[in-house]
């Protein structure tokens, strides 16, 4: 197929059109087996029950051969010893940053007076505090106590570089976290819901419908922000946190990203998530009338 061509593919629950700026093939969606993602440059188009939606293409620097189609592996599945070992590390992953963030919000509980604030902060606290408890209990699943999760951790640098960036964190950061950091997470667990692994896709949908809802609250606490202390100490604090909400979603050349496609535990690039991120994020911020911050460095790691 030809650079500039398009190809249609009819099921009969979905129609599926492929832009293409780049040579590819691909198993046709909706067919059983193997699927072979889409090179670098394509856009996929889905329309079903009449209702549109355009999602980036998974890529690759090559083609990724999918070994795995989503919720395929269950616990009592047979499993290589790379798929087990990456699956426990990537939930073991998830569970410490789950307890990283639940920990950081319930600290902030007692210092408001505000009770939306309040309400808002100990529901955050308390979804994330039951985020790290479920993917805590796949690893139970899968044999691992809950005292040796942490040994499956990889050496993750984006917590170090949080340190960095921020710095204390004051109030404003707090509210522009969950303004922004929540939703840039959102897009990570948008991946996981179409794991390999059944357990945890239907976890993480179960995550997203909860995660939905938090960059609007969010949005509505900096809208507050920005009457009670000021548009200029609020782009400060989008400033600082701008750049750790892209490091989120990794570095771009990464060793480990072509195993995760193959096993199917995970469905995009890092730099696809950070696109897609960005998209959403962009508008919602020119909304509360604050302006996308310009680094000084725009790749990764974003500072």
């Amino acid at each position: 197929m030809r650079s500039g061509q398009s190809q249609h593919w009819i099921t009969e629950t979905v129609e599926i059109r492929l832009e293409v700026e780049s040579l590819w093939w691909s198993e046709p969606f909706g067919r059983k087996g193997a699927q072979t993602w889409i090179t670098s440059g394509a856009r996929l188009r889905c329309r079903k029950n009449r209702h549109t939606r355009f999602a980036q293409a998974i890529v690759s620097s090559e083609m990724t051969l999918r070994e795995y189609p989503v919720a395929s592996v269950h616990p009592d599945s047979p499993m290589t010893e790379e798929y087990r070992s990456t699956l426990l590390r990537k939930l073991a992953d998830q569970a410490r940053a789950e307890l990283v963030a639940a920990h950081t919000y319930s600290r902030w509980v007692h210092r408001t007076s505000n009770p939306e604030e309040k309400l808002h902060l100990a529901a955050l606290a308390q979804e994330e505090t039951d985020h790290w408890f479920r993917a805590v209990k796949l690893m139970e699943e899968l044999g691992v106590p809950a005292s040796r999760v942490a040994d499956y951790q990889t050496h993750d640098v984006f917590i170090p570089i949080v340190r960095v960036l921020a710095g204390r964190i004051r109030w404003v950061d707090l509210l522009m976290m969950s303004f922004l950091i929540d939703h840039a997470a959102y897009f990570l667990v948008e991946d996981f819901a179409q794991s390999s692994y059944a357990p945890w896709a239907e976890m993480s949908k179960g995550i997203l419908v909860e995660e939905e809802t938090h960059s609007d609250f969010g949005a509505h606490f900096m809208e507050v922000q920005v009457e009670k202390i000021g548009q200029a100490r609020v782009q400060r604090a989008l400033r600082k946190w701008w750049p750790v909400a892209l490091n989120m979603c990794g570095p771009s050349k990464s060793p480990h990203n072509e195993r995760y496609l193959r096993l199917g535990l995970k469905t995009r690039t890092n730099d696809d998530r950070r696109a897609a991120f960005r998209d959403s994020a962009e508008p919602k911020i020119g909304k509360l009338g604050l302006e996308v911050p310009r680094l000084l460095r725009n790749r990764y790691p974003f500072f």
